[in-house]
Parts: structure tokens; C-alpha cells; sequence
């Protein structure tokens, strides 16, 4: 294929459309036609949780005030795992930015020196908890946004903002729909390929339109499955590590119990209770084996919507002339807002790689490849605490013995062996964060940083308090 792009055909529905659609509507030069095609329908109960510092809400320049704004939305810090360990374990999991080290040795490596020192090496979660000061807000009930100042302890805190799918739609549709884009309600109906390339020549919409374009993208997978472009040979399962394939939703209103999510491991399932503004979301995560009715009675009450998972990624979501984004080619279930961390980094990743020429393959092959990289990284994050658990009961019980991938298997190998953690190309999530869990899900190293041998504990000691009483003054100037 030879020239230029000049159309290109957006599918889809809610917040997962408009997250792609603001992006391309703002990054789109003038002489590119964007045609949003808006499917009917909305996302049920479905509450987004996203980091502030998301680089789409940098990108189209959001900001916390703007968020709020919205009539559900409020911020929090991260989420409390419940019962993971065992019944009444609580283990609050924020994103972080990193902890300061001294003389270059991290600080867990120096708590597990000390905590071996005095040959308790069991208590390495304990004496490092006080330097989680993100957790250790969040768990006194209070907020502040992450500071400027890279000084200030407050620096460390990685705020979220929790809101319903269907008002973040709403403000990114406001926001950012303009005369730029010709937006049309309906959805595909069939798809017409082209008989040399296989490429798709026009979209039939069950209104009657037809759309015809350069570029496709998908973010239902609507379009994906009629144009022939969802196989087994494609999908990527992850149904051994993640299990749950049923997703049963409720909203429930009034105030809730506590601002931030809480992620409850219970007996055949995985409950997910997100706060939102006057009201909460209750997921819970099941899979199709476990009675639907049984578990609907005992944790959300009989009007809940059951949803269908499919845990797992393409492994080439973009072919030829369409690109399948969001859950078209990715699923890993609503724990640690796993699918919206995908969708908003796929968005960022497309809007960099938009081709000019119609001849996209480099374009695509890249996109792919950094795909890849990224459904890998978020699949070995939001496996490791299951892998970790310490519960008895079925499913979690045979979690443990899950086949581990390569790089979550280096993961774990190498921090249990040296408290390191091997970073891989293009890392997503927090090196504080997978350190904070991994040690929080009791994993002692078997031995500590040979330089922190050189240390002089005793000076080492007053140095660990004045930082302790830095954090400790920095949670008493918040206010609740």
C-alpha cells in the first residue's frame, strides 16, 4: 500500500473509547479525519481507578481538580489487601515513589541485616514497615497529594482518583469532543475485506452507515471479532495464573465505609469494593465453577450483573490496517486497575506510533512488540500477590503451585536470593511497590547486600530514627 493516512475509524464504547479518543483528538495533526463510531450500551457498575500521574492524564493535561469534578470521583492512595494472608491479615498496598537509601544501601537491605543480626529474620515486614509512608497514611484515614518538593517526604505518594466509568467518559467526551471529529452512534455490523490484502475496505454500522477509513481501532472487540482477527492461536491465556473468569458487579449508595479500595480475599473468589463519591462498587471475581446464585447471596445480593473474563493478551493486536486496543486485546480482571493501567499506556503508545503512510507494518511491529511488554509486566504484578497468598481454601490454595512465567520466576528468585529486584526494558510499575509487597507477602532474602556487612549499626540506628521522625512528622501535618 502506497500514500497517505487520511481517515481513521474509532469502535467502541464508554471511558475505553474516550480514552483513546481524547488522546488522538488532541494529538491528530489538521489534516487527519478522526471518526468516533460510539457503540450504545454502558459499562454497568464498572469504577476506574487511575493514577494521577498517569502519563494520558499528563498528556491531555487533567488534573486533579479537573477529576474531581466529577460527581463520583474522589482520591485515595491505594489498596488494602484483606485476608491474603490469612483471615484478618491486612496489608495496604499504595504506589510509591522510592525510599531514600544511605551511604547507597537500600533500606530494606540495611532492616534485613539488622533483623538477621539479632536472628529474626521473620520480622523483616515489621521493621520495615515503618518506612512505608504512603501505606502508613492511607491507613490513618488521611490524604495529601503527592508534594513537589523532592525533599519532602510527601514526594513518596502516588494518589489516585477513584470514579464511575461512565462520569470519566463524560469528561473526556466534554472535554475533548470537537468540530475535528465526526461522531456517530451505532455499532459494527459487518466487516468488508479487502480480497488481495486482507486489510479492512469498510465497516457496515447496524444503523445503515457505512465507514470507510485508513486505519481502524478497535477497543470493544467488536470489530476484531468480525473481521476475523480473534483466534486461539492469537490469545494468549492467562487462565492458569489468573482463574477468575466470572466478574459479578453491584453499586450499593451511600457513604462508604473507608475511601480507599479494599481487595478481599474470600472463600472461591476475589471481592473488590472500590469507594466512590456517595456510593461503592462491589466486583467480585469468581471463576465459572463456583455456584454464581450462591456467591451472589452470601456477598452482593441477588441484582448483580455478571460479566464474562477472559484472562489473557493478544499477542498481535495490531494487523494490518486495525489496531485493537483495551479489551480488544487485553484482559486481566478489575484487581490493582489492572485493565485501565493497560488501556491508558496502549493510548499513549498509539498516539506515538500513528503512522502518516498507509504502508504501516514498521508501525505496527513496533506496537506489538512494546504490547507485549506491557501485558507482561502487568500480568506478573497482579499475579505475584496470588502467588503469594497464605489462605487453605480453593482456588487460593492451588495458586502457589500456578506455573510461574520466566520473568516473574527471575523476579522472585532473585529478590529471595539477594533482596534485588532485576528490573526488565520499559518497566511499568514502581520498584518501591513490587519491594513493599514482596516483602509485606513474607518474603525474607537469604542474605543481605554485602555492603551493608560494613556498617556500623549503632550510627546506623540514630540515622534510621531521624528518618522514621521525618515521616513521622511529615503524617502529623496532614489533616484527616
Amino acid at each position: 500500500m502506497t500514500g497517505g493516512i487520511r481517515r481513521i475509524a474509532l469502535f467502541g464504547k464508554g471511558h475505553a473509547l474516550w480514552s483513546v479518543a481524547a488522546l488522538l483528538g488532541k494529538s491528530l495533526p489538521a489534516n487527519r479525519q478522526l471518526i468516533v463510531i460510539e457503540e450504545p450500551g454502558s459499562d454497568g457498575p464498572a469504577p476506574l481507578t487511575i493514577r494521577l500521574d498517569d502519563p494520558l492524564l499528563a498528556r491531555l493535561a487533567i488534573s486533579a481538580d479537573d477529576l474531581q469534578s466529577a460527581d463520583s470521583a474522589i482520591l485515595a492512595l491505594g489498596t488494602e489487601l484483606r485476608d491474603w494472608r490469612g483471615e484478618g491479615s491486612r496489608f495496604f498496598l499504595a504506589g510509591s515513589g522510592p525510599l531514600p537509601e544511605i551511604d547507597d544501601i537500600a533500606i530494606h537491605q540495611i532492616m534485613l541485616r539488622a533483623a538477621v543480626t539479632y536472628d529474626q529474620p521473620d520480622r523483616l515486614a515489621y521493621l520495615y514497615q515503618p518506612f512505608r509512608l504512603p501505606a502508613r497514611v492511607a491507613e490513618a484515614g488521611k490524604f495529601a497529594l503527592q508534594a513537589s518538593d523532592p525533599r519532602s517526604p510527601l514526594s513518596m505518594l502516588r494518589p489516585v482518583v477513584q470514579i464511575e466509568s461512565g462520569d470519566y467518559a463524560a469528561l473526556l467526551k466534554t472535554r475533548f469532543a470537537s468540530q475535528r471529529m465526526e461522531i456517530v452512534e451505532g455499532g459494527p455490523k459487518a466487516v468488508v475485506l479487502d480480497p488481495e490484502d486482507g486489510s479492512i475496505d469498510r465497516v457496515e454500522l447496524d444503523n445503515g452507515r457505512v465507514i470507510e477509513a485508513d486505519l481502524h481501532i478497535d477497543t470493544s472487540g467488536m470489530l476484531g471479532a468480525l473481521a476475523g482477527r480473534i483466534s486461539g492461536s492469537d490469545w494468549h491465556s492467562l487462565s492458569g495464573g489468573l482463574p477468575f473468569d466470572r466478574l459479578l458487579s453491584t453499586r450499593k449508595s451511600g457513604a462508604p465505609s473507608q475511601p480507599s479500595a479494599v481487595a478481599q480475599a474470600v472463600p472461591g473468589g476475589l471481592l473488590i469494593t472500590t469507594a466512590v463519591r456517595h456510593a461503592s462498587v462491589s466486583q467480585l471475581a469468581c471463576a465459572s465453577g463456583v455456584s454464581v446464585d450462591g456467591m451472589q447471596q452470601q456477598w452482593l445480593g441477588p441484582d448483580a450483573e455478571v460479566t464474562v473474563l477472559a484472562p489473557g493478551y493478544a499477542r498481535q493486536p495490531w494487523t494490518g490496517n486495525l489496531v485493537r486496543v483495551g479489551s480488544a486485546s487485553a484482559g486481566f480482571g478489575p484487581f490493582l486497575s489492572a485493565d485501565m493501567t493497560m488501556l491508558n499506556r496502549q493510548a499513549a503508545l498509539l498516539a506515538e506510533l500513528m503512522p502518516t503512510r498507509l504502508d504501516m507494518a514498521v508501525e505496527a511491529g513496533e506496537f506489538n512488540r512494546r504490547h507485549l511488554i506491557l501485558a507482561e509486566h502487568i500480568r506478573d504484578f497482579v499475579q505475584l500477590p496470588l502467588l503469594l497468598n497464605g489462605r487453605e481454601d480453593a482456588p487460593w490454595s492451588d495458586l502457589r503451585d500456578s506455573d510461574l512465567p520466566d520473568s516473574l520466576a527471575i523476579r522472585l528468585q532473585q529478590f529471595r536470593s539477594r533482596g534485588r529486584l532485576v528490573a526488565f526494558d520499559g518497566e511499568l510499575i514502581d520498584e518501591q511497590s513490587w519491594i513493599d509487597l514482596m516483602i509485606g507477602f513474607g518474603i525474607v532474602p537469604e542474605r543481605f547486600d554485602p555492603m551493608a556487612r560494613a556498617l556500623d549499626m549503632a550510627a546506623m540506628a540514630r540515622r534510621l530514627k531521624n528518618l522514621t521522625n521525618a515521616f513521622d512528622r511529615a503524617l502529623a501535618s496532614i489533616p484527616e
